[in-house]
């Protein structure tokens, strides 16, 4: 009898799924099924662009695994309890956001493709009478790894903080680990086949040299049926893994639902129906009327190979094949379940279904701690909240060390704190269990800016001096090049800034990081940040810089490396972008998008050489506009690089803040201050000034933010002439003498020699 509780469900399970892909802003209906889609075949001819002589390979493995399909599958049971068990590892690639999704969800998505291979699907209940003495039981079981390739405890989940997730493409399967050994799954933000939902290999479209290209990439939120995901989505790694293991769609091989006119296709097995594929399910009302490639032939919608989200069944022509690929060489596929492999990995005597709170499925191993923060420029005694991020296993304990914070030290998950001083601050994080500890500490992750502008009003910075020092470099991944001075170059100067995005790897060996340096360089990010500048009194301000850059790419339509400005007014816990213009003219309108294209190129072709800028015709010159006001107290500029992978080197140079000093600040204008000697070579430092009617402060401090010598000079509308106390013998470095009148205040550098 026709189910209707479970139908309605199954049909409100899709009235989500259509829902959720509506609402993500696809504003017709070919876009809402392109997003349904699988991106294999597109994958696979990319493959083979990469390289050509795994096509050949790719189509005989396909034509022999078809002639298997109708064998019975006791011929394909070499072992004793007919089941094959296959390592996995799950490589989650991540910007710290939604993408990183947890072990939970993992876990949740290995059972859902346990139960899918292993003819348990709840739903398959559901089946038509046409395909219900066709569910084919795979007998196949997928463990998390328990052992890594160097040998070391793992849960079989690894964390990677990376831009790749950006990409999600063949060239963002970093971290593979030997696929004789292990089924690779990475999870991304963003799947490189536009509209997927994920994507996988053949087997021997992985043969070779292309072994590297072997696995299975899936967007994040469809893995599994909980946290980032849902209900109703959950077998797209299933059908993924059926192509991994050899399966074609049933609507043949191609990543296209054939619309338009019918056209019908097959996949090569027998027990498979021709079918034009179904985004969707038709009505569960006998008789079942889905034939419309046969009259007298209704079509496999719930087969896990099509398209459609009512998926609940493999054929056993299916399975036949999906075993005789890993009785096979192809993609090395036959050594992933033999005894020797499930030992070296540690999965042999695991149980299912996997769970970290059970050492019998989960081995406890020591966490690998890690950790994230809502910013990481911030103000003296401004609230920064940390997140744990660490992974590898569960963690019972948290020691977090702060410097100068308030609190220095927490036990929390998830603490919050403050920095009492200025400059770059240390963080580290233990996070520890009974199987042991691990600690990461990061040098100078937090920049804590002072309490006061460095620069006070319209000012330029050439690069020259030691005010160039006083910028922050951040390479958010830690990778190869930042923004870093550069001397013997420079526009009218001798140093400026580079960000080197160039890398000799002709002589890389193969398959190594940096045989796929310029592969992998699209979507780094790095920054390059400002002193800040008190802008209150000042009106129009614009800020200029020189830059110089060439690119690797051949045509216009290649260029996509993106350099953009913003500006903080809070220490940079906030940023707004800021529309450029370039010699004069505004690019992109109003709009914030930055430089790109043409419009970034000021010196042509790079020729993957080292470009170095070695006339002025190579610079350009761009400037933003930004408001002013009572909150410009502290302004600081951000120049942000996003590089492709044909991006070269880029250079900055003469930093200039313009605008027009408005009368509300004479007062301290008006003082005619003299700092002397400076530089100093130790001496005490005088001032010299002429009084209003207000005391003056003068606090002098070090880079760290420290109060060396602070006093109030109360004598008013006279010639004052006076030592500073405790400026005597003080180290070589830069100071800041903080003045302060009334409610105006302003900094000026002193230098000891």
């Amino acid at each position: 009898m026709f189910n209707f509780i479970t139908n309605f469900n199954k049909m409100n399970k899709l009235f989500t799924i259509v829902s959720l892909i509506l609402v993500g802003a696809f504003p017709t209906l070919s876009q809402v099924d392109e997003s349904k889609q699988c991106g294999t075949y597109r994958q696979l001819e990319k493959s083979f662009e990469i390289l050509p002589e795994l096509k050949d390979a790719y189509y005989a493995h396909q034509l022999m695994m078809n002639s298997y399909s109708g064998t019975d599958i006791s011929n394909s049971i070499h072992k004793s309890n007919g089941t094959y068990t296959i390592p996995v590892v799950f490589h989650i690639l991540h910007d710290y956001g939604t993408e990183n999704i947890t072990d939970t969800q993992v876990y949740d998505a290995l059972e859902v493709i346990n139960r899918e291979f292993n003819a348990e699907d709840p739903d398959s209940v559901e089946i038509i009478p046409d395909f219900d003495t066709l569910i084919g039981n795979a007998h196949i079981d997928f463990k998390l790894a328990a052992i890594d390739p160097l040998g070391n405890c793992t849960n079989g989940i690894e964390h990677i903080y990376t831009h790749e997730t950006y990409n999600g493409d063949a060239y963002s399967k970093i971290h593979q680990w030997n696929r004789a050994n292990y089924l690779n799954i990475w999870v991304v933000k963003v799947v490189g086949s536009p509209g997927a939902a994920a994507y996988a290999t053949f087997p021997a479209s992985t043969d070779g040299n292309g072994f590297w290209l072997d696995g299975v990439v899936s967007n994040h939120t469809y893995v599994g049926s909980i946290g980032t995901s849902s209900p109703g989505v959950e077998s797209v790694l299933t059908h993924e893994l059926g192509h991994w293991l050899g399966l074609a769609h049933t609507f043949g091989d191609s990543d296209l639902i054939n619309d338009g006119p019918t056209i019908c296709n097959d996949d090569g097995i027998d027990d498979t129906p021709e079918t034009k594929g179904h985004q969707s399910c038709p009505p569960f009302v006998p008789p079942y009327s889905w034939a419309d490639c046969n009259d007298s032939i209704n079509e496999d919608v719930q087969n896990y190979m099509d398209y459609s989200y009512c998926d609940v069944h493999f054929t056993p022509g299916q399975v036949n094949a999906m075993r005789n690929t890993l009785e096979g060489i192809a993609g090395q596929r036959s050594t992933l379940w033999q005894d020797s492999t499930l030992i070296a990995t540690g999965v042999k005597d695991l149980l299912l279904p996997q769970n970290p709170n059970n050492t019998l499925t989960v081995p406890l191993c020591t966490p690998v701690a890690d950790f994230t923060s809502n910013k990481t420029e911030t103000c003296v005694n401004s609230s920064v909240s940390f997140s744990n991020a660490s992974w590898n296993a569960l963690v019972d304990t948290y020691t977090w060390e702060f410097q100068d914070g308030v609190p220095a030290t927490s036990n929390l998950q998830n603490p919050t704190v403050s920095f009492t001083s200025p400059g770059y601050k240390t963080v580290t994080l233990t996070a520890s269990n009974s199987a042991g500890s691990n600690t990461e500490s990061r040098t100078g992750y937090i920049y804590v800016a002072q309490e006061w502008a460095t620069f006070n009003g319209p000012n330029s910075i050439d690069l020259e001096g030691t005010s160039a020092e006083w910028f922050v470099s951040n390479n958010l991944e830690n990778n190869h090049g930042e923004f870093m001075l550069s001397n013997g170059t420079g526009y009218n100067n001798s140093r400026c800034y580079k960000l080197n995005n160039y890398k000799n790897v002709a002589g890389a060996d193969l398959f190594n990081d940096d045989y796929f340096y310029n592969d992998r360089l699209g979507g780094s990010v790095d920054e390059l940040i400002t002193p800040s500048f008190d802008l209150r009194y000042t009106s129009g301000v614009t800020m200029s810089f020189n830059f110089a850059y060439a690119t690797n790419a051949t045509q216009v339509s290649q260029i996509e490396e993106k350099l953009k400005i913003y500006v903080s007014t809070d220490c940079g816990a906030s940023w707004v972008t800021r529309p450029i213009s370039v010699d004069g003219l505004l690019i992109g309108g109003s709009q914030s998008a930055g430089l790109t294209g043409a419009n970034i190129v000021t010196a042509g072709y790079a020729g993957y050489s080292d470009f170095t800028p070695t006339t002025n015709v190579e610079w350009k010159t761009g400037s933003v506009s930004i408001n002013s006001g009572a909150q410009y107290d502290k302004a600081i500029f951000k120049f942000e690089f996003t590089a492709s992978d044909l991006s070269s080197n880029l250079y900055i140079d003469n930093i200039n803040v313009n605008g027009t000093l408005g009368l509300t600040s004479d007062e301290i204008s008006n003082l005619n201050l003299n700092i002397f000697p400076n530089p100093s070579n130790g001496k005490e430092i005088n001032i010299s000034y002429t009084a209003n009617d207000k005391p003056v402060t003068f606090t002098l401090r070090d880079t760290q933010g420290k109060v060396i010598s602070s006093e109030v000079i109360k004598e008013t509308n006279t010639i004052v002439n006076r030592k500073l106390s405790h400026t005597n013998n003080l180290p070589s470095s830069c100071y800041f003498l903080e003045i302060q009148t009334g409610e105006y205040k302003t900094t000026k550098k002193v230098v000891v020699l």
